[in-house]
């Protein structure tokens, strides 16, 4: 109700529709249903860390302001949209935004977490299946180079502009997302991706499933291949699915759907973004959006 009362819909008119519309409503400015947003909100304010806990009193922040933060992740505003929806000056709705951006990507320390009897020490001796690793593709503007007029390292095969990439691991057992990396430029590859922090995470026993850009690491990472039994290639698929449609949810935020527009100063909004809606849909897997039946 708080959040629709925000983006224009009295409580009056609100009542004059279903609960789903509403939900649908909600949904299409804020990205996440309403028990996403709330639980974000519960765990802002009971994290014990100081970069992620957020104290009404101290910082004069409120759910609103969290909401802001939200839909400009759902949405990608221009700021002028923003002062017109939300009643308030640009350099507070942009104050807001960062901060609250910034507090739900510190959340990434509690909901990415690999997990503690993966690690090489309480590694099995048999190997088995245990994630699922993609790479993911964002559109930037074009950065400079110095004799092109576009920069081939940025350059992403997926949509022929530049990019960066962020690697991404779903555990195959659980609706979790354990690992994510980046940004590299989307011209690095995504075999190079994983030789350069994930290989090392994982132990002799463990054994991920992989699209064929990751080629190379056959005693860790496993494609699709003709060799495969029924059950195995059925297996494969659907982690493989799994982690398509997790891309999905990611991809449904405007602000990494799009071309970003915020990075004269860097990449470092970006990652700041992306890492926030990966904190998002990580919750939504908690609560009523499983990315599939595992």
């Amino acid at each position: 109700m708080r959040g629709l009362v925000l983006v224009g819909f009295p409580i009056p008119r609100q009542q004059t529709v279903r609960r789903s519309k509403n939900l649908e409503r909600f949904a299409l400015f804020f990205g996440s249903a309403p028990a996403v947003c709330a639980r974000i909100w519960l765990d802002l304010q009971s994290a014990d860390d100081e970069d992620v806990h957020v104290d009404k009193d101290k910082s004069g922040t409120c759910f609103e302001h969290m909401l802001m933060a939200c839909h400009f992740l759902k949405c990608c505003p221009a700021a002028n949209q923003s002062e017109g929806l939300f009643g308030l000056s640009d350099a507070t709705i942009r104050r807001w935004v960062w901060f609250c951006v910034g507090k739900i990507r510190a959340l990434k320390t509690a909901k990415i977490v690999w997990p503690e009897h993966w690690n090489p020490t309480n590694a099995g001796p048999e190997t088995t299946f245990s994630l699922a690793v993609d790479c993911v593709h964002c559109r930037i503007g074009e950065p400079k180079h110095d004799r092109y007029s576009k920069n081939p390292f940025f350059c992403s095969h997926k949509f022929k502009q530049a990019g960066l990439g962020y690697e991404m691991a779903l555990s195959v057992f659980e609706n979790r997302c354990i690992w994510m990396n980046g940004p590299f430029p989307a011209g690095k590859n995504d075999i190079s991706i994983f030789r350069s922090a994930l290989k090392g995470k994982m132990s002799a026993g463990q054994l991920g499933v992989a699209d064929k850009g990751c080629r190379g690491e056959c005693a860790l990472l496993s494609m699709p291949n003709s060799s495969d039994t029924a059950e195995v290639r059925e297996f494969k698929g659907r982690a493989l699915a799994r982690h398509e449609k997790f891309n999905g949810q990611i991809k449904n935020f405007g602000c990494l759907s799009g071309q970003f527009r915020h990075h004269q100063d860097g990449f470092e909004k970006h990652q700041l973004c992306f890492e926030a809606v990966v904190v998002i849909c990580q919750h939504q897997l908690e609560n009523g959006s499983p990315s599939m039946v595992v």
